[in-house]
Formats: structure tokens, sequence, C-alpha cells
């Protein structure tokens, strides 16, 4: 096993007593949110046969093979420690021995094993190596955990872990953070160039309440950096607690529409542990959600780390499929689920049943009507195991990615459709790990009615950035042809992701990956402009989204961001649409820049007031690292206008999948304003409403609204006579209903 710190053993010359006591563990405050459940309801076979499978591979897992293993890692280090004669191999077990502590939740245990050795070897300021520098680091973030774990898991409210922190999401108990800086301190005396460690002093003062008066000047990272203009008079406040949405766990995927077809918006969110429970939250009349996975038929379905969802079958009722195994390796062979909406709160496993057991890591998948024959097709891009295309035969599937070559094998992280040259047929772009990002162009084939795909990544000039992860389509400049974003995701700089932050808020040059903001130039190719629209800074960026959060009609963005180490607490980040010119970060003005490690997102109008609210996936990748989800509630008061347009096909598929929206409006100076949108459920990591809610600015009223079905024969329909701030039902053929 690969040493964390090759010390020689002549500076290990002091004997550790191999057992720990902790005084206090905080692994209450990192559980999930209840121990395993037990159905309330009698589980069909499918369900039955996928639990099995899934609770055979959780038992027996390798705690070398997934990291979230983090409680037997440890044991595993400490059983070492038992018998491990070689001083050098010892100080070696002990590092490790702390980081899975940590990692597993038990702050305290880290804590106290990293004190231990730091004491015995008898480091002083005056002999501070950087050979000695990893333990400190350790040490220090470990601090900055407990004051998390004490403060904004243990007494969570609206503004905890909300930066710039202030209001009750300063921490009452100081113990954590004041260790933090005392430790921070040491480390940027002996080393003054270490920006992560910079960066994380100043989010410690800022967590008592002494920032930016009380930080050495030599390491403050000025206040000016979160002043930001709200130019949209955009208002959001985390109120998931308030509404029983706010499920503790860590990195996991979301769903966010209605289900049960009642009128209001559900959740359905994961977890990536491997025995971490699915949840169903269902929404009351009231506006509250009542968490009913026990009656769903869903207990035992375990694991996720993305969801994606669509109408498979055309019985008016959406469909989720689970992601698994992503970042695992090659040993990750979990099966993704087909989970089967039954119409009445509950659903059905249905993946092997209709062909698409398919053991392989994953975490994303995309659903579209590449043939546009009715029936939405699923492709699913596997991390370094062939991509398949499952090719939906009247809610029964088969595998053609081979036939269509799309069986690529690479480190896939992103897959999205989305029809670049308004020929009515979906294309597919995928974003990779190290590797050029491909997108392939849906053409007509030599066959009457045979589709080919053709891949145009390097001349349509979107392979990069080579590290990326989640991407979607939307039209941000609303000239009618879809531009594509793909965010930047650099594994290579995972231990120096608060750097990268402390680099931005210091106007240095950015070292990780860059994201990419690809304009649609209307010939299958794009233009790189991510500079001219003020997008190119580091986030790492891990699960987002787009919406349009002020209703003015140009999409919007937010980032969810983080990396697997602890240190990286860096902030979520809401990008703001200029009118289609520029996008600005508006963080810090609307209260969005939440620390904790963000995931999957989703835009939608929860509460049916006329705005989308943000629900966003919070916690990391190990088995401590859990946070609860938030629910960002929209109460902006802009005076735009919108409308909610749910569309039902008849020769396309059910939900519409895919169908292209022109909103034509018009405008106070009497000019008009077309807006764009496709039938989607947004990006690649996280699945929110397959009802277009569509902002409309100033608007003072709808001239039409013209609908190109995916169908056969891309049937174009005109719709007059809608009222702005309304919902509105439209069946293909039929019209308003």
């Amino acid at each position: 096993m690969k040493l964390y710190c090759p010390f020689a053993a002549s500076f290990f010359l002091f004997f550790i007593a191999s057992s720990f006591t902790a005084a206090s563990q905080m692994k209450s405050c990192c559980e999930p949110d209840s121990v395993k459940l037990v159905s309330a309801i009698k589980q069909p076979r499918g369900t039955l046969r996928m639990i099995k499978i899934l609770d055979s591979i959780n038992r027996n897992a390798n705690p070398e093979d997934f990291y979230v293993m983090n409680t037997q890692r440890a044991a595993a280090f400490k059983k070492k420690l038992a018998t491990e004669k070689d001083p050098n191999k010892r100080l070696n077990y002990y590092f490790q021995y702390s980081v899975e502590s940590l990692n597993a939740g038990n702050t305290d245990e880290a804590i106290g094993v990293l004190s231990q050795v730091i004491n015995a070897m008898k480091i002083t300021q005056e002999n501070f190596t950087p050979q000695f520098k990893l333990f400190f680091d350790q040490l220090a973030i470990a601090y900055m955990r407990k004051g998390e774990l004490e403060n904004c898991a243990a007494n969570h409210n609206p503004q905890s872990c909300i930066i710039p922190i202030q209001g009750n999401g300063i921490h009452k108990l100081t113990s954590g953070s004041e260790h933090a800086i005392d430790i921070y301190k040491i480390i940027l005396n002996k080393f003054p160039d270490d920006l992560q460690s910079r960066y994380l002093l100043n989010i410690a003062y800022m967590t008592l309440g002494k920032y930016p008066a009380e930080v050495p000047k030599q390491w403050l990272i000025e206040s000016g950096v979160f002043n930001q203009t709200n130019t949209g008079n955009i208002i959001l406040k985390d109120i998931g607690g308030k509404k029983g949405v706010d499920m503790n766990g860590i990195s996991g995927g979301c769903v966010v529409d209605d289900l049960d077809n009642d009128g209001l918006l559900d959740i359905m969110a994961t977890s990536y542990g491997l025995s971490d429970q699915i949840r169903y939250m269902h929404q009351m009349k009231d506006g509250t959600f009542k968490t009913e996975t026990t009656t769903s038929g869903l207990v035992g379905i375990t694991g996720g780390l993305n969801m994606i969802h669509a109408d498979y079958n055309n019985d008016g009722f959406k469909d989720i499929v689970v992601l698994r195994g992503g970042w695992w390796g090659r040993n990750a062979k979990f099966p993704f689920s087909l989970l089967k909406n039954n119409g009445n709160n509950t659903f059905d496993d249905v993946t092997i049943e209709l062909g698409l057991y398919s053991p392989a890591p994953t975490q994303s998948a995309s659903w579209g009507d590449f043939n546009n024959d009715g029936w939405v097709d699923l492709f699913v891009a596997h991390e370094n195991y062939p991509c398949q295309l499952f090719i939906n035969e009247k809610g029964k599937f088969k595998d053609v990615a081979k036939k269509y070559g799309l069986n690529i094998t690479t480190f896939a992280k992103g897959c999205v459709w989305g029809d670049i040259n308004n020929d009515g047929f979906p294309d597919l772009y995928l974003s990779a790990l190290g590797a050029p990002n491909k997108l392939w162009l849906n053409k007509p084939g030599a066959v009457t009615g045979e589709r080919i795909f053709e891949d145009i990544s390097k001349a349509a000039g979107v392979e990069e950035p080579i590290y990326s992860f989640p991407t979607w389509f939307f039209d941000f400049d609303n000239d009618g042809f879809l531009d594509l974003f793909v965010s930047g995701y650099d594994t290579k700089r995972f231990s120096e992701v608060g750097g990268d932050a402390a680099r931005d808020m210091l106007g240095m040059p950015a070292l990780g990956e860059l994201p990419r903001l690809y304009h649609n130039n209307g010939n299958n190719t794009f233009t790189d402009v991510s500079a001219a629209y003020g997008v190119d800074h580091v986030n790492y960026a891990m699960g987002c989204n787009f919406g349009d959060i002020d209703n003015d009609g140009w999409p919007d963005y937010y980032l969810g961001t983080g990396a697997p180490e602890y240190t990286t607490i860096v902030p979520n980040k809401l990008y703001h649409n200029l009118g289609g010119k520029k996008f600005e970060d508006i963080t810090y003005a609307t209260n969005t820049g939440h620390i904790q490690k963000g995931h999957a997102v989703a835009f939608a109008d929860i509460d049916n007031d006329g705005d989308q609210d943000i629900y966003a996936v919070m916690g990391g990748a190990v088995e401590g690292d859990r946070f609860r989800n938030v629910l960002f509630e929209n109460t902006s008061a802009t005076g735009n206008h919108w409308v909610k347009l749910k569309l039902e096909g008849v020769t396309a598929n059910r939900a519409a999948i895919g169908a292209r929206i022109r909103i034509k409006v018009k405008m106070p100076d009497n000019s008009f304003q077309n807006f764009y949108h496709t039938v989607c459920t947004g990006g690649s990591f996280g699945s929110q409403t397959l009802t277009v809610e569509a902002g409309l600015g100033k608007a003072t009223g709808i001239e039409e609204i013209e609908i190109e079905w995916p169908n056969a024969k891309q049937t174009k329909e005109i719709i007059t006579g809608v009222a702005i701030d309304t919902e509105l039902k439209i069946k293909e053929g039929v019209g308003k209903l």
C-alpha cells in the first residue's frame, strides 16, 4: 500500500500507545437520517431481486476498493498498528488511521491520534519541516471539521455554511475554529505561500465572526471579494429544514417533478454510500413534504450518485433511473436501476425484466428519442466501460450502442442530448475525465428512416476541457440554437482546491481546469466564449444545472462545487445571465455560497408561486462528510412575468422530451422578443421538472407559442391566446387543454 509520508525511521523514536480514547465523538451528526427501514408494502419480484443484488454487493464489498467504507478502512489500519514494529511503517499507519477516522466521521479520534504523534515527535515551530507539514495540515482540517459538526450540522440553521458567514451562521462553539487558526498560523509562518492554508485561515476567522478585522494582514483575503451587485434583486433563503426536504447524506442525485400528477412537485434524492437508502419526499397540500420511502416500495433500493427521469412507457407518470458506482473504478460493478412509477406514489424496480441490467460504474445517463419513434431511449455513460445506447422498443430495451458507434470506452462523467442543428433529431454530447469530449451528430442513414451518428467533436471545437464533469445544452442568448456548457474538473489538483479558490479571490492566474461556454455558430461548429462572458473561473463543479432564477427570460446556472478532501470547503456558485451578453457571479449577493460540497442541482418552482427555487444535494464522497440538502426558496420581487407549459405527446413520446419551444412576447416598447426552450431535465447532474418554466421578463403579453414536436414528421403547432403568469397544458394535435 502506498505510504503517505515516507519519513526516515530515525524521525520516529517514540513508541506511541496503540489504544485510542476520544473523549466525545461527533459521529452522531454524520449518521444518515435513520437506521435501516422496513417496507410498509409488499414489494414486487423485480424490486426484491435488485435489493438482493445490492445487498450482496454491499456485504461483500472490499474496503480497499471503496473509499466510502471509511470505518472499515480505519479499523484495518488500527489492526496493522497492533502488530507492526517498524517505526517508519507505524508512523505512516498512524497518519492513514487518522485520515480514515476523520473520513469516517470520528473527528475527535483523528484529532487525538494526530496530536499524540506531533507531541511524541516534539514538533515545534523551530523544527517544523516540510516533512512534518502533512500532519499539521491534517490536524488543522480535523479541527475545522469538528467546528462544522458541532455548529453547522448539530445546530443547523438557514445561515449555516453560507459565505460570507454571518448572523446565525457564526459558530457558537468556537474551539474547533480556534484550534484550526492556531495551526494555520504555524503553517503559514513556515510556508507563507501556502494559499490553501491562507484561504482556510480566513474561513476559520469568518466562522468566529472575526473576519476581516482580526485576520493577520499578511494573510488576509480582502473582504471586497464578497461585495457583489444584485442586479436582478434576487432573494434566496434555505428553507430545506422548514419544508422537510433537508435529507442528511453524502453526495448524491435528485429528481424534482410531479411524480403523482397531483399538481405539486415532489423530490427524490439519493446518497452515495453503499447502504444509503434512497428517499422519496412527497409534497403535501400545505407545501410541506412527507417522507414516504417505506410506503413507496423503495426500501432496500440503496446507493446512487445521480438520478435522471422520463416517462419510458408513455403511461403519463415519470420513471426514474438511479446510477451507481461512479468514481470507484473497474471493481465497482454496480447495476443502475430503472424505477417504474406506478402512479400511486409507489415504484417498482424493473431493471432486469426490461433488459437493462448492466453492472458497471456510472454516474451519468440521458433520455432522448434519437429516432423520433415516440419512445424515449436511454444513453448510459459508463466509466472506463463501453457506453450503452438502449433503444426503447415499446417499453423494453436493447443495447444498440455498438451498431451506432457509441460504445466508446472512456472515463465518462456527463452526457446530454440536444438538437444542435435544429433538424428535429437530438444529437449527443459526452464529457470525459482526462480525454477529449465527444459530440455525435445524429444524421439520416442510407436506409430511409434509419439514423447514424457522426463524431464531429474536433471539427465542432468542443473537445475541451480535457478534465470535464457536468454538462448541458441551453440557448443562453436566445438566438434559436442550443449552446453548450462544460464544467472543468481538474483531478490533478484535488489537494489544492482551496488554494485555487484563494487564487481566484486574489485575482491571481488560474492553475486548475477552466469550464467552457460554447456558442453555437449555427453550422455544426461552436466558439469558446468563456472569457468574453465572464465564466472562465476555476470552480470544481461536481453538480450543476440551469434555470431562470429571476424570470427575465435568460437562463442562469448554479454550480455545486468541491472535491473529496475535507479541505475543499469552497463556495457553490450562482451565475446570472445579463440579457445573453454576459454572466455575472451573484453568489455572495444572493446568499447561495454554501461551502459544503454540492452535487445534484434542480431548478423548479417547488412552491408554485411562479418563480424557480433551487434544490441542491449536499455532502462529500466519504462516509463522514454528510450534510443536509438545501432548498433555496425564491422570494425575489423582480416584477418579471412567466408561463408554465406542460406538454403531452401523442405520436411523440408522452413527456415530449426533446420538443422545441419558441415563445414570442411583446415588450413594453412594442418590440418583440423570442425565448427558446427545449423539454428536458436540465444538465447531466441533477434532474429537474419536465414542465417548461419559462421567464418572460417585462413582457406585456404572449403573441404566440410555437412547438415543434419530437415525432416522425416534426409537427409544428402554433398556440395563441395564452395569458402571462399562467400554467398551461398542451396536447399534441389538440392544443390547449
